[in-house]
Order: C-alpha cells, then sequence, then structure tokens
C-alpha cells in the first residue's frame, strides 16, 4: 500500500467518524458513555483533521487555533461571579429551548425533559457568561455541570451541593414571589418535575404533558402548578463562591452520578 491510498483510506475513516460524532452530539438523550463518547469523537476528528491537512498552511492554523481556543477558555482566571447577570444569561438560555419536543431523558434542541431542560440551560448560560466575562469560574463550572447528570429528585435534595432548599408551599400558584428570584427552581414534591422561574410570574418547563417546553404565566391551570413543590436556589445564585468542590477539572470529571432520571 503507498502513501497515497493510505491517505484515502484515512480520509475514509475520519469522514465516518465525524459522521458519527455529530450523530451522538444530535442524539437528545445523554449517558455518560455518550459523553465519553462526544470527547472522543471530537478529539479523534480534531486529531484526524490535523494528520490530514497538514500540509495545508491555513487549514492547519484554523485547526490548532481551533484546538487551543478552549484550553484557554477554561484556563482563565477565575473570580467571583455576579449572581444576578448569571441568572439573566441563565434565564435567556432557557428561552431558546421554548418549543422544544418533550423527550424522556433529553438534553439537547432535539428533545428535552424537566431536568434536562434547567441543568442543559444553566450549562450554557454559565458558558455564555464566562465568555463574556473573560471569566473562568463559570466555563469550569459549566464543564462540571455538563459531566454530572442530575434528575428533580436529586435537584430537589441538594445533589452535590448545587442547591439549597428554599421553602415549601402547597402550590406553586400559592407561593410569595417576592421570596423568588429569576432562575429559582421549584421540584414537586414527589421530584416529578421540575420547572424555573423567569421573575414577573412566569414560569418555563418542559412540560411532559403539552409534549414541549413552554412558559407558563400565572394563574394558570397546567396541573404541575396545583401539586405540593419544594424551592430551590443554585448556589451559584446566592454565593460568590462556586458550590463546586475545589479541585481540577479532571477530578471533576472523574467523579459519577449517584441519581439517573426516574
Amino acid at each position: 500500500m503507498n502513501l497515497i491510498d493510505a491517505r484515502k483510506i484515512g480520509k475514509r475513516v475520519w469522514v465516518w467518524i465525524a459522521i458519527l460524532t455529530v450523530i451522538v452530539c444530535l442524539y437528545p438523550v445523554e449517558y455518560l458513555i455518550t459523553r465519553l463518547a462526544v470527547l472522543a469523537g471530537v478529539a479523534a476528528t480534531w486529531t484526524g483533521a490535523l494528520f490530514l491537512w497538514w500540509h495545508r498552511r491555513a487549514i492547519r492554523a484554523g485547526l490548532l487555533l481551533i484546538g487551543v481556543l478552549p484550553a484557554v477558555a477554561v484556563c482563565l482566571p477565575g473570580r467571583p461571579v455576579d449572581p444576578d447577570g448569571l441568572a439573566a444569561d441563565y434565564s435567556r438560555s432557557l428561552r431558546v429551548y421554548r418549543g422544544v419536543r418533550y423527550v424522556w431523558g433529553g438534553e439537547g434542541l432535539l428533545g428535552i425533559d424537566c431536568s434536562g431542560l434547567v441543568r442543559k440551560g444553566l450549562v450554557w448560560g454559565q458558558l455564555y457568561h464566562g465568555l463574556r466575562t473573560l471569566n473562568g469560574r463559570p466555563i469550569r463550572d459549566a464543564v462540571g455541570l455538563w459531566w454530572h447528570d442530575s434528575s428533580a429528585t436529586a435537584l430537589r435534595d441538594g445533589y452535590r451541593g448545587w442547591t439549597t432548599e428554599l421553602f415549601r408551599e402547597d402550590t406553586v400558584a400559592h407561593a410569595d414571589t417576592s421570596r423568588l428570584k429569576a432562575g429559582d427552581l421549584a421540584v414537586t414534591a414527589d421530584g416529578v418535575h421540575v420547572m424555573a422561574y423567569l421573575g414577573n410570574q412566569t414560569w418555563i418547563e418542559a412540560d411532559p404533558d403539552a409534549h414541549k417546553v413552554i412558559e407558563v404565566v400565572l394563574p394558570t391551570d397546567n396541573q404541575w402548578f396545583k401539586t405540593p413543590v419544594v424551592f430551590v436556589r443554585w448556589l451559584w445564585f446566592s454565593a460568590l463562591e462556586s458550590p463546586n468542590n475545589k479541585g481540577c477539572i479532571a477530578a471533576e470529571l472523574c467523579g459519577a452520578s449517584n441519581y439517573t432520571r426516574g
């Protein structure tokens, strides 16, 4: 086999790896194995492209830049985050998912569930806030939040120290919203469903009955607002320090979730 034939085979393999990586990225339901597959696929696609087109100066420079920028973003110096500014970016990220169909276990624009909405919305909110303010802390927090799945029950119970309970109420409709901030969550007492507060009596949820992500303005006949709830707050919105365990990103990624969606 000569060099030209080897390069042709390499390109075919690279194309299939890139296609499979895109498919995994678009698949709405995420598991630990799919997250590992995304990381491996992206790394293999980038490395293969760099090898195949190393002789093209412009392509090589572009690929090296693409590889360096994420590392630079993650390694940016961290500093205290403005909770109100982060909450505003979180609300904007949540609204991006309006109209997305409901898929149990989903976490993407092709399908999402209630806990996936409030968690993935915060992942993108933290990334955007970190890049907008050139602050590495929320970017690193977003990586940890993306890696660790969490159900509505887990969020209610303060999984990994990410949420803290505010108060309980018979229904969302009866709650004193003056005690809430944009970005706060309402988890049904049985841990079946979770919704996020946007402010001004407006909530957003991936509603399994409506089969999509909807905004709900109180008062409403929606059944989820007529059941006992626990109100919780992301600790990023109430503390200057990151609630994540101190340490390197590698240590954060090595932890395993004890919760799965129910």
